[in-house]
């Protein structure tokens, strides 16, 4: 006669933990963005978003989206005309223009996701640096008998690799010139030091080459590196053979 109370206690306990669950199994709306911290004024960026948890079943994903910032002129989308997308997968491309002012923006995205009547809602944002690359270069001679080909160029500031790029072709006795535009976000206002290598296969007569050049930022109404061209970059000694020379220069903003 004792068990029949046990087993009815255990029923009620069954509907009680059953009534907790979520009914889509799939946790809370979230989103994550990814791309690039830093972008240069005017320059067109894109970010990727990627949608998860919500409602279960054959989901109806709306995303909008826009940029807010001290002095947004030039960027887009603004919040007056925001972009709309709308599918049923759960990954979309945010495409986004900087504005013309350097500053810190904000990436600002508004997710919706709908089955039949049940709709879920949430935001994600994404900070974003406006500011103007300082152009990295480098200029390589082949003093071999060979040509030197896919070239590996790579750009260090601060000891910190920040960004390489391939010299497709270097003949005998030629030169070939390697850039690369580099966006100071978290540039402390000071002296840095920027180098500039290669390795070049032996085969082909050339030797690695690094190249060292002094970064002097000065500090702007934004509280980072905002430098003329000339006070930027100083060319400091080369550190191995004088194969190649390197500079380095402030870009003109787009």
């Amino acid at each position: 006669m004792a068990a029949r109370p046990l087993v009815a206690g255990l029923a009620v306990l069954a509907a009680l933990v059953l009534s907790v669950v979520p009914a889509s199994g799939l946790g809370p709306l979230y989103g994550s963005l990814a791309g690039p911290d830093a972008i240069a004024p005017g320059q067109a960026g894109v970010y990727n978003l990627t949608i998860f948890g919500g409602p279960d079943g054959a989901v109806r994903y709306t995303v909008q989206w826009h940029i807010t910032g001290s002095n947004a002129a030039g960027g887009l989308p603004t919040a007056a005309n925001p972009t709309t997308a709308t599918d049923n997968r759960t990954t979309f491309r945010l495409n986004v223009t900087a504005p013309q002012a350097e500053q810190t923006i904000t990436l600002f995205v508004k997710i919706s996701a709908s089955v039949g009547s049940t709709v879920e809602n949430t935001t994600v944002q994404k900070s974003i640096v406006v500011v103007t690359p300082v152009v990295l270069s480098a200029t390589f001679t082949n003093q071999g008998t060979t040509a030197a080909v896919n070239v590996t160029v790579r750009f260090y500031v601060d000891g910190a690799l920040v960004g390489t790029e391939t010299i497709a072709r270097i003949n005998p006795s030629g030169s070939a010139t390697a850039t690369f535009n580099y966006l100071p976000a978290n540039l402390q206002s000071g002296t840095h030091q920027v180098r500039i290598e290669a390795d070049l296969a032996i085969e082909h007569g050339l030797d690695r080459v690094d190249r060292d050049c002094g970064v002097r930022p000065r500090p702007d109404r934004h509280d980072r590196a905002s430098p003329a061209p000339t006070d930027l970059i100083t060319p400091a000694r080369a550190t191995r053979r004088r194969s190649g020379s390197a500079s380095a220069s402030r870009a003109a903003s787009g």
